[in-house]
Parts: structure tokens; C-alpha cells; sequence
């Protein structure tokens, strides 16, 4: 019997793209002097097909870094971070394990050790006409990294990135392509193991900014 398998994900821009209705011009000036100046053209809808996305697991090679098309191994590189979202490459490197320790932003949630997307969204609708520009433009960029770039099941917001983003005007120094890339591939192989050893199994999750895989390939 045959069966019909599922890969679903968690990258999303409904949070980010409801917010980018509601931008002042000095929101968005400030926003669009960062390397995530993008971030405002994002939509609610912003569409990423199951069907690719289920085609693209079941072809990935992880020791070449590819996809098997048949006659030979499409690359998936860091390039395609590059050119797909315009992320530098280069730069200090994050590592989305560390616990951040001391921020301004964080302390706006309270003494919570969790905190998730719909937590950052729904504090900036409650707040956004009291926040300063700088500080609503923090959680807003919290916000769409966690929600789109760096997405996982549970919406959690990896907690070294409220220290990145309490230092906004340095928040291009870091080598966000590349964390980017590896968390994305990280689950990419992740999700063929389980797809290997659990042959019955229906259902898979990837995490990470899955968009990046309908850039070149489509």
C-alpha cells in the first residue's frame, strides 16, 4: 500500500506581514536601514509549497549538500541564502544554543523563561503606540527572524537573539546567512534520517526558513 507522506514546516510571515499594515514611516525608515529592510514587503500570505517542500526531503543527499534531480545533484549553498534573502555570509557567528543573559528586550516579558512569536505579536499590538521607534523596531525585527528565518514548532524565540537585538546598531556584524542555512539544513537532515528509519511514519516536520528552497528551485 502506498503511502502518502507529509512534510510540513513552521515558516510563517502572518505575525510579521499584519504588522507591516500598521508601520509609521519612522518604523519603517528605521527598519529598512537594517540588513532585514525586506521584512516590510512581507504579506500575510506569503505561500510555501507542501508539495516541493515533501519532493525536495525526499531528494536530499546531505554528504554533497544537494538534491538528486535525476541526472545530477543540485547544491544547496550558502549562495542561495545570499541570493534568496540577501543575507551576508560573512561575519561574527550565532549560535542559537546560548542562553542571553540581561536584556532590555527580554525583561519586557517578565520573569517568563519561554517566549514564543505569538507572545512578541501580541505585545507589540498592546504597546506599539507607547513603545519608542527603537524599541518597537527591536521586537519587530525579534519578530520576523523568529517567525520566518528561524521558525520551529513551537514559535519559541531562541534566546541569545534578544541580546542580538538589544544592540540593534550592531545587529549586521553577525553572519546571519549562515545561521540561517544551518538550521534550516540541520533540520533538512534531520527530517530524511526519521524519513529513513521510520518508514511508516506519515508525517514530517522541517524547521527553518523552507522558503529558501522554492528560490532555486522553482
Amino acid at each position: 500500500m502506498l503511502i502518502h507522506i507529509c512534510f510540513r514546516h513552521s515558516c510563517r510571515t502572518k505575525f510579521i506581514g499584519s504588522l507591516n499594515k500598521k508601520l509609521t514611516n519612522d518604523q519603517k525608515s528605521f527598519i529598512e536601514a537594517t540588513p532585514f529592510a525586506w521584512l516590510v514587503e512581507l504579506k500575510e500570505s506569503v505561500k510555501i509549497s507542501r508539495n516541493l517542500l515533501s519532493l525536495l526531503i525526499s531528494r536530499w543527499v546531505e554528504r554533497l549538500g544537494g538534491f538528486d534531480m535525476g541526472t545530477k545533484v543540485v547544491a544547496f549553498s550558502l549562495l542561495d541564502v545570499c541570493v534568496g534573502l540577501g543575507l551576508r555570509v560573512v561575519g561574527q557567528n550565532i549560535d542559537l544554543t546560548r542562553e542571553g543573559l540581561d536584556s532590555h528586550c527580554k525583561k519586557l516579558f517578565g520573569p517568563k523563561k519561554v517566549v514564543d512569536v505569538e507572545m512578541v505579536y501580541d505585545y507589540l499590538l498592546k504597546h506599539s503606540k507607547h513603545l519608542e521607534v527603537n524599541d518597537f523596531c527591536k521586537l519587530y525585527l525579534l519578530l520576523g527572524i523568529s517567525e520566518f528565518l528561524l521558525a520551529n514548532r513551537s514559535g519559541r524565540v531562541f534566546s541569545i537573539l534578544f541580546n542580538i537585538v538589544d544592540d540593534v546598531c550592531s545587529i549586521g556584524k553577525y553572519n546571519w546567512g549562515g545561521v540561517v542555512y544551518e538550521y534550516l539544513v540541520g533540520s533538512i537532515c534531520e527530517a530524511k534520517m526519521l524519513m529513513r528509519d521510520k518508514p511508516g511514519s506519515k508525517n514530517f516536520h522541517v524547521m527553518g526558513c523552507v522558503y529558501l528552497l522554492q528560490v532555486p528551485y522553482l
